[in-house]
C-alpha cells in the first residue's frame, strides 16, 4: 500500500473532508490509527463522540465478511434500515419504514455526490458505475439530516466512500461464479507508487437472475427478472503542492434487464436499457492546519429505454393496452464550494453554498417531447463551540430555493455531553423536508390512438408542499478501545406532515360539445373527484361512467418512535460481532389517506454479522437479517415476518499483506423468501464461488 506524501497533506484531506469526504478517508488509514472519525454527519471530519448525528460506518471487514456484491445490499446491516428488490425496476431502500417502489427519502452519494434521480428523487442502486469492490466504506446518518445537505436528507444520508487510488498499487482480478447463470468478473488497475498522479482504473461484468416466475394459487404467473451490467469507474489525484489536490472521477455503466411475465401480452418479456455516466472533478486548498476552502463540480446523466406497451385503467376491471414513448433522460450539474476555520480555541465555523440544475424528458411522464427544468440554490453552514470541556454545542442549517417547492430553512441543534473520554451522550433536533420531485410537480401522463387522448393516468393537479419532519433524539456514544468495544444507542421522536402521496381519482365523461355525460340510471358517482379537469381534446374510451386517473397531493400527518442501538465488539485473532436492532412504531395522524403507512415499518429490525478466524487463514462469517411484519407501499405489498442466513468461509494466501482470497458464498442458506410484497416477488438464494488475485 502507498504512503505517499502523508504527513505533508494530511491537514488537506481533513479540512477537506467536509465538501469531499472520500478525499480524508481514503488518503491513507490515519482515521482509523487511534479513534475512529465520521465525516458525513456535518461536512467535518470528527470522532461519533462529537458528532451531531447517529452514524454507522459498514467498513471494508464489513463489506467483506458480508459476501454481498451489491451496494443496497450492505445498508442491511444498518439499523432500522430495509432492502428489498422488486421485478419492475431497481431495488429500494428505506428508514423506519415509508417505503415503496421509488423510496426517495433517504439522500444517496458517492464521494460527497448526490445521486438521486432528478425524476422520481430514488436511487438506481444497480446502475451506480461502482462495484461493491471499490468501496472503502459506507457512512450511514441514520435520521434526517437536513441542516447538513438540505431538503431530500430526509429520513437518512447514505455516503458511500470508494478507494482512492493512493491506497493502491499493481493490479487485482476479481471473478465470482454461481449458480443460475450468475457471474461477477472485475479489475482493478492502479498506478505506480510514488507517482506524480495517482490514478486507478476498475471494471467490471455481472450478470445474475434476481427472480424466477413462479404460479401463483390463482394459477397466474409472477414477474422474473435477468440483467446484465457493465460497469467501469476512473479515479485520479495529484498533488500539486503541500497545501492543494486535484481530483478527477469518472465513470459508465450500462445495463440489460429482460424482464415481464412469461405468457401475459401486457407484460411480455422486455429488455430494457439503463445507463449511468458520471464526471466529477474537486480542488482542495489548505490554508493551515484548520483552515480549508474546497470547490467541486459534477454531471450525472440516466438514461432509460424500457419498452413501449402500458397498460391503461379505465376503471373497474377495465383495462386496455396502449402504445406508449417511456424512454427517461435526466441530468444533474452540480456546483459546490465550502469553507471551514477555527476561530479559536472554542470555536469552530463552517460555510458553503450551490447551485444544482436538475432536467429530465420523459414523453410518457409529462405529455411534452421537450425537456424539464428545475434550479436549485442554497446556502449552508454551521457553527461550534466548546464552552466546556466536557461541553460541545452545535449550530447548524441549510437555507434553500427550489423551483419546485420555494424556500426552506432547515436547521438543528446539537448538545454533546461527555461523560468519559470514551462514551458521550448527544441531544438534538431540527426540521428536515423533502421536496416535490419533477414527476410529482409536473407530471401528465395520458394515452392517446391517433393523436386523440383516450385515457389519462399520473397527473400533477395542484401545487404541492414540501413533505416536512420536525424530530428529537437522545444518544449514547462509547468508543471504549480498551475492551475492543463500540456501542451505539439512539431514541428518537419524529413528527411527519405534508406526506406526499398519490392517490386514486375519478373524472367525468366530456362530450364533444364540452358538456358532462350524465351516468348510466342507477348507478353510483365515483369519489373522489380529480381536482383538475381533463386536459383540451381528451375523448375517453368510455363513452358513460367516469374512468380513474391518479393524482399527486399532501396527504396528512403522523407520528413516527423507535430506538435503535448497535453493539461492534472485536479481539484480534478471534474476530469481530456486530449486532444491530431496531424497534420502531408509526401512529396515524389527521388525514393520512393511506392507512397502511402505519404497517409500512415493521415493529423490529435485527442484524447479525458473526467473523472468526480460523487458523491457517480461514475465516469465516455469518450474517442473519431478520423483519418483522410489514408493508412495502406503491407497488408493494405485506411481507411476512422472515430470516435471512448467509454463510461465507474465505481463506487468504500468498504474502502475508496480500489481498489474494478465495471463498465460498451461500446467501439465503434456507432458501426462498418473500421480498417487497409476498404474492409477487421470491428472493432468489445463491452459491457462488469467488477468486481475488493482487499483484
Amino acid at each position: 500500500m502507498k504512503r505517499t506524501l502523508r504527513q505533508s497533506v494530511l491537514c488537506v484531506h481533513v479540512v477537506g473532508a467536509a465538501l469531499l469526504p472520500s478525499f480524508a478517508a481514503s488518503a491513507g488509514d490515519f482515521f482509523f490509527d487511534d479513534i475512529p472519525i465520521v465525516l458525513t454527519a456535518s461536512r467535518l471530519a470528527q470522532s461519533p463522540l462529537d458528532a451531531p448525528a447517529a452514524v454507522t460506518v459498514i467498513d471494508r471487514e464489513m463489506i467483506a465478511a458480508s459476501g454481498f456484491t451489491e451496494i443496497h445490499d450492505l445498508l442491511r446491516l444498518v439499523p432500522g434500515f430495509l432492502v428489498a428488490q422488486w421485478a419492475g425496476g431497481s431495488p429500494t431502500v428505506a428508514n423506519h419504514g415509508l417505503g415503496d417502489a421509488y423510496n426517495g427519502r433517504i439522500k444517496v452519494m458517492i464521494d460527497g455526490r448526490t445521486v438521486n434521480s432528478p425524476l422520481r428523487g430514488n436511487t438506481n442502486w444497480r446502475e451506480l458505475p461502482i462495484r461493491v469492490d471499490d468501496v472503502e466504506r459506507i457512512e450511514v446518518v441514520r435520521g434526517p439530516n437536513g441542516a447538513a445537505y438540505g431538503a431530500n436528507a430526509f429520513q437518512g444520508v447514505v455516503n458511500i466512500i470508494t478507494r482512492a487510488p493512493s491506497t493502491e498499487d499493481g493490479a487485482t482480478l476479481i471473478s465470482r461464479l454461481g449458480q443460475d447463470g450468475f457471474y461477477d468478473h472485475g479489475f482493478r488497475l492502479s498506478g505506480a507508487a510514488g507517482g506524480a498522479v495517482d490514478w486507478r482504473l476498475s471494471g467490471s461484468r455481472r450478470a445474475a437472475t434476481t427472480f424466477r416466475s413462479f404460479a401463483r394459487r390463482d394459477g397466474s404467473a409472477t414477474p422474473a427478472e435477468h440483467l446484465l451490467v457493465d460497469t467501469v469507474n476512473f479515479t485520479a489525484s495529484t498533488q500539486l503542492t503541500p497545501h492543494d489536490e486535484l481530483r478527477l472521477q469518472l465513470g459508465t455503466s450500462d445495463g440489460t434487464y429482460e424482464r415481464g411475465v412469461p405468457g401475459i401480452l401486457s407484460d411480455a418479456d422486455n429488455q430494457v436499457r439503463s445507463r449511468a455516466d458520471y464526471i466529477h472533478m474537486a480542488w482542495l486548498h489548505s490554508f493551515g492546519a484548520e483552515s480549508s476552502f474546497a470547490l467541486q463540480y459534477y454531471r450525472q446523466t440516466e438514461h432509460s429505454r424500457p419498452g413501449s406497451l402500458a397498460v391503461v385503467e379505465l376503471g373497474g376491471s377495465q383495462t386496455r393496452l396502449a402504445m406508449v414513448d417511456v424512454d427517461v433522460d435526466t441530468t444533474r450539474d452540480d456546483l459546490e464550494l465550502q469553507y471551514s476555520t477555527r476561530l479559536g480555541a472554542a470555536w469552530q465555523i463552517m460555510m458553503g453554498a450551490g447551485v444544482r440544475q436538475e432536467s429530465a424528458r420523459s414523453p410518457d411522464t409529462f405529455n411534452t417531447r421537450d425537456t424539464l427544468y428545475a434550479r436549485h440554490a442554497q446556502v449552508f453552514g454551521s457553527l461550534g463551540w466548546q464552552p466546556l470541556e466536557w461541553l460541545k454545542i452545535d449550530v447548524g442549517g441549510t437555507f434553500e430555493r427550489h423551483d419546485y417547492s420555494g424556500e426552506l430553512f432547515s436547521p438543528r441543534l446539537a448538545v454533546n455531553l461527555a461523560l468519559s473520554p470514551q462514551s458521550s451522550m448527544r441531544l438534538s433536533g431540527g426540521v428536515a423536508y423533502r421536496a416535490p420531485t419533477l414527476l410529482q410537480s409536473d407530471a401528465e401522463q395520458v394515452y392517446r390512438e391517433g393523436g386523440v387522448i383516450k385515457a389519462l393516468g399520473l397527473r400533477a393537479t395542484q401545487q404541492l408542499q414540501p413533505e416536512r419532519v420536525r424530530y428529537a433524539e437522545i444518544g449514547y456514544v462509547a468508543l471504549l478501545a480498551d475492551l475492543g468495544l463500540n456501542l451505539d444507542v439512539r431514541v428518537f421522536h419524529e413528527r411527519y406532515d405534508r406526506y406526499l402521496d398519490d392517490r386514486t381519482c375519478w373524472n367525468p365523461i366530456i362530450a364533444p360539445d364540452g358538456s358532462v355525460v350524465a351516468l348510466r340510471p342507477g348507478a353510483t358517482p365515483r369519489r373522489p373527484d380529480c381536482n383538475a379537469p381533463p386536459p383540451a381534446g381528451y375523448v375517453p374510451y368510455l363513452q358513460s361512467g367516469q374512468q380513474r386517473a391518479s393524482e399527486f397531493l399532501n396527504s396528512g400527518s403522523f407520528v413516527m418512535d423507535g430506538a435503535e442501538f448497535s453493539i461492534d465488539w472485536r479481539r484480534p485473532g478471534w474476530g469481530r460481532i456486530v449486532l444491530s436492532q431496531a424497534f420502531i412504531e408509526i401512529d396515524a395522524g389527521k388525514g393520512v389517506l393511506d392507512p397502511d403507512i402505519v404497517v409500512s415499518a415493521p415493529q423490529a429490525v435485527s442484524s447479525l454479522l458473526l467473523i472468526k478466524d480460523l487458523p491457517d487463514r480461514w475465516r469465516a462469517s455469518i450474517g442473519y437479517y431478520h423483519n418483522e411484519k410489514m408493508m412495502w407501499l406503491n407497488q408493494g405489498d405485506v411481507v411476512p415476518s422472515r430470516d435471512r442466513v448467509d454463510v461465507k468461509l474465505a481463506r487468504s494466501f500468498g504474502p502475508a499483506r496480500s489481498d489474494n482470497e478465495f471463498a465460498i458464498t451461500a446467501q439465503s442458506v434456507g432458501g426462498r423468501y418473500p421480498e417487497f410484497h409476498e404474492g409477487r416477488y421470491r428472493a432468489e438464494p445463491q452459491l457462488f464461488a469467488s477468486l481475488r488475485l493482487s499483484w
